[in-house]
């Protein structure tokens, strides 16, 4: 009687995790564009990029630019809005946040200095997002209980030195390099309690948490031309050659006792380890792009591949093998990608000499395998931008004002523990339907000489 009490007092959930998994777009690598023009444009510049934004996107359009800018940069705000709904109802989740937007600070040394060489400086926030999630469920009868909490950070930046030169009239030849740091802290924990009469109880417990800091070089190499009727230009990127980087791994399991499993059961498990070696993988990437011109209207295009990357650990916790309980841990601290390509089109409107318009649609393809919710990367969903702006001078200084919208959805399946009235504990694949929106506000930018 006890144990059929048990059973209908505790519909208990322990969802695993699955806000975390609809919180993140971690596996795209077209969400964020820089610069005041190339936001506009949705970063479809890499063959026709005229300004330091080129240090990104091409650096070899550095060489045919007239006179670099001294400064530039982009200030923006986005709303951010992530729902995530399952069927049976286990789950409605909403959540929205207003922030400053990662953005691009550049500038370049007056060719007074450098001659018929061109150096610019730059920084740029490649990743840069900080989340909680909870959920809590309490039973109907009984005291029962249940929790799911996650708690991430992580952040990638990226400093750049760049180099580029003229080759002939027509044609620039560019390479930056970039010192990139990132940083990642995420903990997951998953809780369960039920108080019961005639000696009934239960309890559970499994907290999970890493942090790591990585340190690593890539080169960004670009050749770029620009003509009186149309511009093209290719830049390849290349995978990222480790530095140094450290990190540390935790992992607690925990249960007491009680008859609704038909049994007793205690154990208990503790791990935690420090000077963690840290390892992280970037894809090589070839970008190619043009705009043509006509009259007052010009047209811009941009695709890129980005090559597949190779399953590695993000820490070497192999002294966690001998537990299986930390399985899902270990899951968490892999990493791979698939090659995904991302193309697209942009339209800007020359009114006059100091003002112009600009719109443009690109994708967003996710590298993450859609079928494996349990890696370091969260997000599974594709997501499609849509851009405009307007660009005008005022004195030395031009001026962007411009928005965008980002759109996309996915289906996720993810485990539940259910209790039924009339069975055992069971983990239940569960989908989840989790749409994600952004809208941006940006201002930017660019004192020219």
């Amino acid at each position: 009687m006890a144990t059929r009490r048990a059973r209908k007092a505790v519909p208990i959930v322990l969802l695993y995790l699955c806000p975390a998994a609809a919180l993140a777009q971690d596996s795209q690598y077209w969400t964020l564009q820089y610069g005041p023009v190339a936001e506009l444009l949705g970063g479809v510049v890499v063959g026709s990029t005229r300004d330091l934004s080129a240090s990104y996107y091409n650096p070899g359009a550095l060489a045919l630019t007239k006179d670099p800018s001294l400064v530039a940069s982009v200030q923006s705000f986005e709303l951010t809005d992530i729902k995530a709904d399952a069927v049976p109802p286990l789950l409605d989740f909403t959540d929205t946040t207003i922030r400053p937007s990662p953005t691009l600070f550049a500038f370049a040394l007056p060719r007074r200095w450098t001659g018929s060489h061109t150096i610019a400086f730059s920084g740029l926030t490649r990743q840069d997002f900080d989340l909680r999630v909870d959920n809590w469920l309490v039973t109907p009868s009984g005291r029962g209980g249940s929790e799911a909490l996650f708690d991430q950070n992580l952040s990638e930046n990226w400093f750049g030195l760049s180099w580029a030169h003229r080759a002939g009239e027509s044609y620039g030849l560019g390479l930056t390099t970039y010192v990139v740091y990132r940083g990642q802290r995420t903990r997951r924990e998953i809780s369960g309690e039920i108080e019961l009469s005639n000696g009934q109880g239960a309890a559970g417990l499994l907290v999970e948490d890493f942090e790591y800091s990585n340190y690593r070089l890539l080169w960004k190499a670009g050749i770029s031309t620009q003509r009186e009727s149309w511009d093209a230009g290719i830049a390849v990127t290349t995978s990222s050659v480790g530095l140094f980087g450290s990190g540390s791994a935790s992992y607690i399991h925990s249960s007491v006792g009680s008859d609704i499993g038909e049994g007793p059961e205690i154990s208990t498990s503790v791990q935690h380890q420090d000077d963690l070696a840290s390892h992280y993988q970037s894809p090589w990437s070839v970008a190619g792009g043009g705009a043509y011109r006509r009259g007052p209207n010009a047209f811009h295009a941009t695709v890129e591949w980005f090559s597949g990357v190779s399953p590695f650990e993000v820490l070497d916790t192999s002294g966690f093998a001998d537990d299986p309980r930390a399985a899902s841990l270990l899951k968490r601290l892999q990493q791979d990608a698939k090659s995904v390509v991302n193309f697209g089109v942009g339209y800007e409107r020359t009114v006059s000499e100091r003002l112009a318009y600009y719109a443009a649609f690109t994708t967003d393809y996710t590298f993450k395998n859609q079928d494996d919710s349990a890696t370091n990367s969260l997000s599974t969903w594709n997501i499609y931008h849509v851009t405009g702006g307007v660009s005008f001078m005022v004195k030395a200084m031009k001026l962007t004002l411009g928005g965008a919208y980002s759109f996309g959805s996915d289906v996720r399946s993810i485990s539940t523990i259910l209790v039924p009235p009339d069975g055992l504990p069971a983990l239940t694949p569960t989908p989840v339907d989790v749409k994600y929106s952004r809208i941006r506000v940006l201002f930017g930018f660019d004192f020219s000489r």
